[in-house]
């Protein structure tokens, strides 16, 4: 049942494909060069992004170790400035205990 039917769809798809053969000698150049065309260009757009990966990439990592190194430099800074939490001793008192029993 399904080999007749794959084997009548096979040879509609042969008759189709014979008869779109059959165009003339200036159809198939025109699809020929329009196919490469379009073939050329598509090169082309991939060369673009290529050549424009190589020229972007650079750029972006160095802006990207600037901001670090300036990250860095700042949170060196920062440390400079306030004391060490180590051994800091910080006394309280609480004030109102019932708050955090109600948990």
């Amino acid at each position: 049942m399904f080999d007749s039917s794959f084997r009548q769809q096979a040879s509609a798809w042969q008759r189709q494909f014979q008869l779109r053969q059959q165009g003339s000698f200036l159809q198939r150049l025109l699809a020929w060069l329009v196919l490469g065309v379009m073939l050329l260009v598509g090169a082309f757009f991939l060369l673009f992004a290529l050549v424009l990966s190589w020229i972007l990439i650079p750029i972006m990592l160095y802006r990207h170790r600037r901001r670090m190194r300036q990250f860095r430099e700042q949170a060196e800074r920062y440390q400079q400035q306030s004391p060490p939490a180590g051994g800091t001793v910080i006394e309280g008192e609480v004030l109102r205990k019932d708050e955090s029993d109600k948990r």
